[in-house]
């Protein structure tokens, strides 16, 4: 092969020392790169390869050359022309004392790899937040009906291998259509909003809190008795009272309170009954004046 087709080669080629790491030769891509003469300089590896390269090099790289005789795919540092710094890919191989070096400039390569790796992590934040924005009430922000039944299965799995006591709390406001009727619905969506903050600074990390349709929340109190339960019932109640309406009345809610116990997880369909049974002592709340818990 001539010298012209190796000056063709889109590529460093390079020739140097195994021992003193002088360049003996190089072709014209590797000329123009590296802006150097080699006939006319004592070019070495230490002007070609950055440190850390470098110290890969005396470390690692020379010690395989030397026993196998070549490296395949080593990815260095190259410093070009200006200084900058320019990943590579280099192969290399061991002919008497002689190193021969294809290297590859890899600069538009990783410039893909982060670009990809950005357009990933950019799609992996979009998905999240869909994901989010599936799983909340976009009007309290809390977790809507499916996304609080998929969380509370997961519980419910949990606690079936080692129980811990989960109270089910379902609030409905009172007289909420009269709120609507008289202030609007603007007002009506307001109250909602207020709820589910005030719902949110009572809880703990550990419970869910979710909007469970219309005027109706449900909480899930994760390790928390009955009695634990009713003190968390009662603070809501007074909670809620601080919200006041426009005719000057304070906002009241109706609670009604279902505990799972260690035989109710026995059945696949814990959730639905416990729920059905939070509903009606939440009705029998309704019935008897409003404004109180009552147990299922």
């Amino acid at each position: 092969m001539s010298k012209v087709d190796i000056d063709n080669f889109p590529c460093l080629l390079l020739v140097t020392h195994i021992d003193n790491t002088q360049v003996l030769s190089g072709n014209s891509f590797a000329k123009q790169f590296l802006n150097v003469c080699f006939e006319e300089s004592s070019l070495t590896l230490t002007d070609i390869l950055s440190k850390a390269s470098l110290i890969f090099y005396e470390s690692y790289l020379k010690p395989i050359l030397i026993s196998n005789g070549s490296c395949k795919e080593v990815q260095l540092t190259v410093i070009a022309n200006g200084g900058s710094r320019i990943p590579a890919v280099a192969n290399i191989c061991l002919v008497d004392e002689k190193l021969f070096w294809a290297v590859y400039p890899a600069e538009e390569r990783d410039k893909l790899y982060q670009e990809l790796v950005s357009a990933r992590e950019n799609l992996e934040q979009k998905t999240e937040e869909l994901t989010r924005l599936t799983r909340l009430d976009p009007l309290t922000s809390l977790l809507n009906r499916r996304a609080l039944t998929t969380d509370l299965t997961k519980i419910i799995t949990f606690i079936r291998r080692k129980y811990v006591p989960v109270c089910l709390v379902l609030i409905d406001i009172d007289y909420f259509k009269t709120i609507n009727d008289n202030f609007g619905h603007e007002y009506g969506d307001e109250v909602l909003s207020k709820l589910a903050s005030t719902l949110t600074n009572v809880v703990r990390e550990s419970d869910l809190v979710s909007r469970w349709g219309g005027e109706e929340f449900l909480v899930a109190l994760y390790n928390t008795d009955i009695q634990d339960a009713q003190y968390y019932c009662n603070r809501i109640h007074e909670a809620v009272q601080k919200i006041t309406l426009p005719n000057s009345k304070k906002l009241t809610v109706s609670i009604g309170l279902a505990a799972l116990e260690p035989q109710d997880l026995r059945d696949e369909d814990v959730i639905a009954k416990k729920i059905n049974k939070a509903d009606n002592a939440l009705y029998k709340a309704k019935n008897n004046g409003r404004n109180q818990t009552q147990l299922g």
